[in-house]
């Protein structure tokens, strides 16, 4: 039997529950039932109504990951059980990340408050190019004829 490839509102609900039970596309996709990866993120471009809902299954995909780990960190009871939850705990804190970077993603400010007085600046790189001139003139020895 050939894969779906046809657009159908229920073959994008199945797809939508899996991604928000956190399953990956790659595994949704490996399924024969279920259409290929390119025809998905396919219809993800050219489906406004399909990407809206994909994108947000990514998002409750996220808060899945983010319950497995807090799942992971309520269960660990000693050093042994701390360092095997360690990886899990941070595989799933990025998948979270990836598929909700503002919820779950590391928080980057490129804000910058800051005033800068561009005359001022170029003023003082001029002075002190002048200054500069001034000793390098000063440094160099006295003529011939002034001994």
């Amino acid at each position: 039997m050939a894969r779906p490839t046809a657009y159908t509102p229920e073959l994008a609900e199945a797809i939508f529950t899996r991604l928000e039970a956190g399953e990956s596309l790659r595994s949704i996709c490996d399924d024969p039932q279920m259409p290929g990866k390119r025809t998905v993120l396919r219809w993800v471009k050219q489906r406004d109504d399909f990407a809206e809902e994909y994108h947000l299954a990514r998002w409750a995909a996220a808060e899945v990951f983010d319950d497995e780990a807090k799942t992971l960190i309520a269960g660990i009871t000693d050093k042994d059980s701390a360092v095997a939850a360690r990886a899990k705990f941070e595989i799933l804190r990025w998948r979270a990340g990836v598929h909700a970077p503002r919820v779950f993603g590391d928080r980057i400010d490129l804000n910058v408050d800051a005033s800068i007085d561009l005359a001022s600046l170029i003023d003082r790189g001029r002075q002190r190019v002048l200054e500069g001139r001034e000793s390098d003139l000063a440094a160099l020895p006295a003529p011939a004829s002034e001994k």
